[in-house]
């Protein structure tokens, strides 16, 4: 194998910056004369990855609104596509951003001959099951973070690993407090700028009807990195104004501070769930993509959480469901019910116990390791 082998690693969003900068500070360990190049953010650029695209340009969600950030997702896509094929790099790793990832950069990398490492699977396994055809074509390996997705890519004669969840290491050591020792509720309404103006106001009125009953209440909202904190205070009602606190910290350090969450349908989920914090999942889209991504979706949950259970163990308000009275009530039937609110702590305990151990950072940079020196 090369001594200072190249990998280009692009990740597309907030979390896959999060994942991209843990796996680049593995590799570094394991490949300490590696160049990293590719597209993310600033955690990534932190650990020593020369970006050649900021990752919050390519940050949308729904299938419309695809539409009004083009410009950008071509900007990237040509940005891409020029380095792959001027640096030449020894291994392309991909975390997860299956849109933009699997249809305009793979393929692309693939005519180059350059192998590719798929980390953090697409959830083909939830939606538009046809695409692990063009997996099989394009990647030489994949791994998976979530225990069932191990089997179903290797019943799709895919070479694929598990790994393990890389936010276990963020998560080992939260355990479920109530609500007298973390008097916080949290608000956590995404990453992107649409999915927060679509979702934050929801969730800040359904804040103002619990505080008429509990006056003493009191939030705190994570911000993303890639979001200015004005986009956030613009949307405050002026009479929730002292009872909310904007935080500008990892999630993980945010969670420590709340016993209950308010949460959009993504990876916030689970990082919930791993804190051991109960919540009401939200979700709403423009109604094209809903109706849409109805017709593809096969699966019975839309959060994280009750897919790896298997079964609902935290309330998902979805599209029309996710209205602020409905969003109340159900804070209201958890953090009112002490029974209640025991028997959702001890369900993500054992949620967490499904996903094995700590480490995968440093067992995904062992495999691409592997996948270099198998390619040498």
């Amino acid at each position: 194998m090369n001594d200072s082998p190249h990998l280009v690693i692009v990740a597309g969003e907030d979390s896959g910056d999060f994942h991209g900068a843990n796996l680049a500070a593995a590799l570094r360990q394991r490949l300490p004369q590696c160049r990293l190049s590719g597209i993310g953010s600033q955690k990534m650029r932190e650990k020593g990855v020369e970006l050649i695209f900021p990752s919050a340009r390519l940050a949308v969600v729904g299938i419309t609104e695809v539409l009004s950030s083009l410009p950008d997702i071509l900007a990237g896509c040509r940005a891409i596509r020029k380095h792959l094929r001027e640096s030449r790099p020894d291994l392309l790793v991909l975390i997860d951003f299956p849109d933009f990832n699997l249809h305009l950069v793979a393929p692309y990398a693939r005519k180059l001959k350059i192998p590719i490492v798929y980390y953090i699977s697409p959830q083909v396994w939830a939606w538009r099951q046809k695409r692990v055809t063009n997996i099989n074509k394009l990647v030489e390996k994949i791994l998976v973070i979530l225990p069932f997705e191990e089997e179903f890519y290797r019943c799709n004669n895919i070479a694929v690993e598990y790994v393990g969840h890389p936010l276990l290491d963020e998560f080992k050591y939260f355990r479920c407090k109530p609500h007298s020792e973390r008097p916080y509720i949290a608000l956590i309404p995404g990453s992107r700028n649409g999915e927060i103006k679509r979702l934050l106001p929801i969730m800040l009125t359904a804040a103002c009807l619990y505080t008429r009953e509990k006056p003493d209440t009191r939030f705190i909202i994570p911000v993303a990195p890639s979001i200015k904190t004005g986009f956030i205070q613009e949307m405050l009602p002026a009479n929730l104004a002292d009872h909310v606190t904007l935080l500008r910290q990892p999630l993980s350090k945010a969670l420590k501070k709340v016993s209950f969450a308010l949460v959009t349908s993504g990876t916030a989920t689970l990082e919930t769930a791993l804190a051991e914090v109960p919540m009401v999942v939200i979700y709403k889209v423009n109604q094209l993509s809903y109706q849409l991504g109805k017709r593809l979706i096969s699966v019975p949950h839309i959060s994280l959480v009750n897919l790896i259970a298997e079964k609902e163990i935290v309330p998902e308000l979805i599209q029309h469901e996710a209205l602020p009275e409905k969003i109340t009530a159900q804070m209201r039937a958890l953090l009112d019910n002490p029974e209640n609110y025991l028997r959702v702590c001890h369900e993500l305990k054992t949620l967490k116990g499904k996903l094995g151990k700590a480490g995968a950072p440093e067992r995904a940079a062992k495999a691409i390791e592997k996948v270099l020196r198998k390619n040498e």
